[in-house]
């Protein structure tokens, strides 16, 4: 009887493992660049010009508001992934197209939306334990059959499909005062 006990508290450890490390890593992990860009962009209302010269809002017009999203699929694991997108081609053609000579004001928001990753804590929660209750029993037990749901119930847990909605936000200007102090 303590025997059956003991697997059966044992199990419960390991379910509940699997279930708190399993939330961890929810949702893509996306780093949004922009190394390319030909004119100055700020997160600012003000701006250095490629002279060097700090430009303020009283020395710009405002040309245009703009706004575009787009999402990237990633991976949502507890081992880092890289994944990047680098927006510099989006962001020089929105300025050319205004005639601009900048952008301020530039906002970056990522966004793990919960329809496109609304089972995923599901998914992993199941995939972790899964892997963690079957790896233990492969151990206790060596049978192809468990092992096999341990390895891949492993795999799905470390490396689960995830998208990540990123939204850019920013203005475009043009510069009216070129004078220098």
């Amino acid at each position: 009887m303590k025997t059956n006990n003991t697997k059966l508290f044992s199990l419960a450890i390991l379910f509940l493992t699997g279930v708190l490390t399993s939330g961890c890593s929810v949702g893509a992990k996306i780093a949004v660049s922009a190394t390319d860009v030909q004119y100055p962009v700020s997160q600012t209302n003000s701006f250095y010009t490629q002279q060097n010269q700090l430009t303020t809002e009283d020395q710009y017009e405002a040309l245009k508001d703009f706004s575009f999203t787009f999402t990237k699929w990633g991976i949502s694991s507890m081992i880092e992934i890289k994944n990047s997108e680098d927006i510099s081609n989006r962001l020089n053609k929105i300025i050319e197209k205004h005639d601009g000579d900048a952008i301020v004001n530039l906002r970056i928001s990522v966004n793990n939306p919960a329809g496109k990753n609304g089972l995923l804590w599901f998914s992993k929660t199941l995939t972790t334990t899964a892997s963690v209750l079957f790896t233990f029993l492969a151990i206790a037990d060596p049978q192809p059959e468990f092992t096999a749901i341990a390895v891949s119930s492993t795999g799905l847990a470390l490396f689960t499909p995830a998208a990540a909605d990123i939204k850019v936000e920013g203005t475009v200007v043009r510069i009216t005062d070129y004078t220098s102090d």
